[in-house]
């Protein structure tokens, strides 16, 4: 018989049918945020969305009321930084921050801090005032600047770099220049919302390969085929990657960066390769100029044109300029971590 499968951080297990997902739920066992697939299907579903659950999961401890969500009028809040308030919140402990056990909610539920209108997905400029920069990389040029406690919005994360959005423009910034609400909540919570802030630690490049044909040698062009794991509940995409040649030294020759259509989904795999153009019809001209993608999208795009499976190559050529390198790697640059219903 097909059973239902159940995923739980990086546990997994079966259950029978809909009526030991119920009494699992009822028992606290199944929360409204782990992952399910029903017997068949290869999609997955938060257990929340099951109608058959609905109202059955048990309460958690910890969530605020009315009057909770008041905390600022009441204390005289406003007239302190926002910042300094929510660790006054952390530290003093006198507030119960909302609690999101492992659900992921609308961003519309998100609400954190009352007037302030702070969401777990977004964050607080901490600098004074922060530079907006045009590059994620140290001396970049500013193309602005952010105040002191502006709420802004993640786009993506580079390394030690956060994109991000604000009501004036967006740019990057430095992790250290703002501070995410999610930071402020329960521990489950954090948990929850860390692949938000963090996806590169959510996301591998695995089994990755590289070759040199003797064409390929003379266009200076390598081919890299990988797969892209993301252990998280969310799906990612923003996706760029970075490839890079090093020599006999281990001395880095070269990098270029690989952007990446289409997402990875919530716990899976999906390996990246090239569509190419439709006139591009000379098969030594290889794989530059295609359109690099995971096969997640390739699969959407060919269920309206069948054909393109004759212009899909696995893995993606990339052209370098420096030659007599003996190793190849291919590393995830960029990404972004999709909340649930947020756009």
């Amino acid at each position: 018989m097909a059973r239902w499968l159940v995923t739980q951080g990086d546990r997994q297990f079966t259950a029978q049918d809909l009526r030991e997902l119920q009494q699992l739920a009822r028992e606290g066992q199944l929360g409204p945020g782990d992952m399910v697939q029903p017997p068949g299907a290869s999609d997955w579903l938060y257990a929340t969305e099951l109608p058959e659950l609905k109202g059955l999961f048990q309460e958690t401890s910890g969530g605020m009321d009315d009057d909770d969500l008041e905390f600022g009028r009441k204390k005289g809040l406003p007239q302190i930084p926002v910042v300094i308030a929510l660790l006054m919140l952390v530290i003093g402990g006198g507030y119960v921050m909302y609690d999101l056990a492992n659900q992921i909610p609308d961003a519309s539920e998100l609400d954190l801090l009352g007037e302030s209108g702070l969401a777990l997905t977004e964050m607080l400029i901490t600098a004074d005032p922060a530079n907006l920069k045009a590059k994620p990389e140290e001396g970049a040029s500013a193309v602005g600047t952010v105040a002191k406690d502006t709420k802004v919005q993640l786009v993506a994360k580079r390394g030690d770099y956060y994109h991000i959005k604000t009501d004036s423009g967006e740019g990057w910034v430095g992790v250290k220049e703002v501070v995410p609400a999610y930071l402020f909540a329960d521990s489950r919570t954090r948990e929850d919302y860390d692949p938000i802030y963090n996806p590169d630690r959510y996301v591998f490049v695995k089994n990755s390969s590289w070759m040199q044909l003797p064409a390929q040698q003379e266009l200076n062009t390598t081919l890299f085929q990988f797969l892209l794991q993301n252990k998280s509940k969310f799906e990612m995409n923003n996706l760029v990657l970075l490839a890079t040649i090093k020599d006999k030294n281990d001395r880095v020759l070269e990098g270029v960066e690989i952007p990446i259509e289409g997402s990875i989904a919530p716990y899976s795999s999906v390996e990246v390769g090239t569509l190419m153009p439709q006139e591009m019809d000379d098969p030594t001209a290889g794989l530059l100029g295609g359109r690099m993608m995971t096969t997640r999208l390739f699969q959407e795009l060919r269920k309206d044109d069948p054909d393109l499976d004759l212009r899909w190559s696995a893995g993606v050529e990339v052209q370098m300029d420096s030659e007599g390198f003996v190793e190849a790697n291919i590393d995830l640059l960029e990404l972004r971590a999709v909340p649930k219903k947020l756009d």
